[in-house]
C-alpha cells in the first residue's frame, strides 16, 4: 500500500528501512491531522525507529564504519517522533525527508 492509495485513517506496514518507506511515512506525516491519525503516524515512525535501532546496533557490533551514520539516522527519526507528538507535522516530515540521506 502506498501513500497515494491509502487514506490517513490506516496504518501502513513499515517492514524495511528504505528511502521509499521513509519518504512514504514523511508524506503521511506531512498531512496528518486529528488524534487518531497522529497516533497512526506515530506508530509508523516507531517502526522506522525500531528498524534504525537494529541497524545501528548491528553496525556497532560489527565495528562497521557506517555505525555513526546509522546512529544519526536513528536519532533523526527520534527527533521526528518527538515533533509529531507536539503536533508539528510539517517539521517532523522535513526531518524524515532530510534523514533519507543518512541511509547506507
Amino acid at each position: 500500500m502506498t501513500a497515494a492509495t491509502s487514506g490517513g485513517d490506516d496504518i501502513i506496514p513499515v517492514e524495511e528501512l528504505t528511502r521509499d518507506a521513509m519518504l512514504e511515512v514523511a508524506g503521511r506525516v506531512q498531512s496528518a491531522s486529528g488524534f487518531a491519525e497522529l497516533i497512526y503516524r506515530e506508530s509508523e515512525i516507531d517502526a522506522l525507529w525500531s528498524l534504525a535501532d537494529i541497524a545501528a546496533r548491528d553496525a556497532a557490533l560489527a565495528a562497521d564504519p557506517g555505525a555513526s551514520r546509522a546512529s544519526a539516522l536513528r536519532d533523526e527519526i527520534g527527533r521526528a517522533h518527538d515533533l509529531l507528538a507536539e503536533d508539528q507535522c510539517p517539521e517532523a516530515a522535513a526531518i524524515l525527508r532530510a534523514a533519507v540521506t543518512l541511509l547506507g
